[in-house]
């Protein structure tokens, strides 16, 4: 497939109404391209795959393609490794960098194309036994400490799912059929403890408590993030239909209020009521658990026809609630920032 790439000149800002106060504040700036610079020649396609932030600290993570996952604590002027040398590839969806939002020193990349892995204490790094190509997103158990249970969707391989209850050492082929070619729209896997497992595949909500063995229809919700997120005690999944939360793991669901059209989160600030999240119109804000939402960023928009920053598969995003800021990523582009504004009211 011949894969149409635009200079970094080419990439432009976009301006959308806001739902709440009549304007977002839209200024995407590069922070990657001068890191990536002095790192050399990348492997295809380049750019930077994947993001994540710390909440408490408002440190960002970055998988910089071929060059492992980096951090900066000031907002992407400078850069520092810290997967020490364990992570490779790319991430191909928005949900291939993902950390445990109750203690998001915690972090797991699930990789394509190069080495996966993560960190359960912020400082030591495991590699999870490769599988392949690899990964297009994965779970994690971070309602354990261990966090050793991990459920991974692999690459192109017909809709396999595997679990691991060795964080990574070895992998286990589950009874289910998850496959982004074909419905990458409506796939959901998660692992809510050690035992209990949810996925989709454009059929609802399935729930197995005997470690994904077997399973069973548990709601008609159709979910469009790719793994649910774990806070407080309650985890919670996008749809179409807004926020959906189950705070008896997994087994039943109910709506968030406002039924906002979202993707990818959420993404908490100083508690539960304060949440980002994306969709395909943009970055909605609630500070009342999800009664109601407000637009206060659009996405980034670039003129890629295949890797874009949409957040239905490539572009990847998340929210820095110290700074009030915004982050975008899609492999072959670099990341990208928006400032937002009030900072101070979202700050855990």
């Amino acid at each position: 497939m011949t894969i149409v790439r635009f200079a970094l000149s080419l990439a432009f800002l976009c301006l959308a109404p806001g739902l709440a106060n009549g304007q977002t504040a839209d200024k995407w700036n590069d922070i990657s391209s001068g890191n990536l610079s002095r790192l050399g020649k990348q492997p295809w396609p380049g750019g930077c795959a994947g993001c994540a932030v710390n909440r408490f600290t408002g440190d960002v993570m970055v998988n910089f393609v071929g060059f492992g996952l980096w951090k900066s604590s000031n907002q992407g002027q400078t850069w520092t490794r810290m997967d020490q040398g364990v992570i490779g590839g790319r991430g191909e969806s928005g949900w291939s960098v993902q950390v445990d939002q109750n203690d998001p020193r915690r972090v797991a990349v699930f990789s394509l194309d190069g080495d996966a892995g993560y960190t359960i204490d912020g400082r030591n790094w495991k590699k999870f036994k490769g599988m392949g190509r690899n990964w297009d997103f994965g779970s994690v158990d971070w309602a354990s400490p261990s966090a050793e249970v991990i459920v991974a969707g692999k690459h192109e391989s017909g809709g396999e799912v595997y679990k691991s209850t060795d964080g990574g050492t070895t992998w286990i082929k589950l009874p289910i059929v998850m496959n982004p070619v074909a419905k990458k729209d409506n796939c959901m896997i998660g692992v809510i403890d050690a035992k209990t497992f949810i996925y989709s595949y454009a059929n609802g909500i399935h729930r197995s408590t005997d470690e994904g063995a077997t399973w069973i229809k548990v709601s008609e919700f159709q979910p469009r993030s790719k793994i649910p997120v774990l806070f407080l005690g309650a985890h919670y999944l996008c749809t179409s239909k807004g926020l959906i939360a189950s705070k008896d793991r997994g087994a039943t669901w109910q709506t968030k209020g406002e039924p906002v059209d979202l993707w990818q989160g959420p993404f908490f600030g100083a508690d539960e009521k304060t949440m980002v999240a994306v969709g395909p119109k943009g970055v909605y804000k609630t500070t009342n658990a999800g009664k109601t939402w407000a637009k206060v960023s659009a996405l980034h928009a670039n003129l890629d026809p295949l890797y874009t920053y949409a957040p239905q598969w490539f572009g990847g995003y998340t929210w820095d609630p110290v700074n009030d800021t915004i982050y975008a990523t899609a492999m072959a582009h670099p990341a990208f920032k928006n400032q937002l504004s009030g900072a101070a009211n979202s700050k855990p």
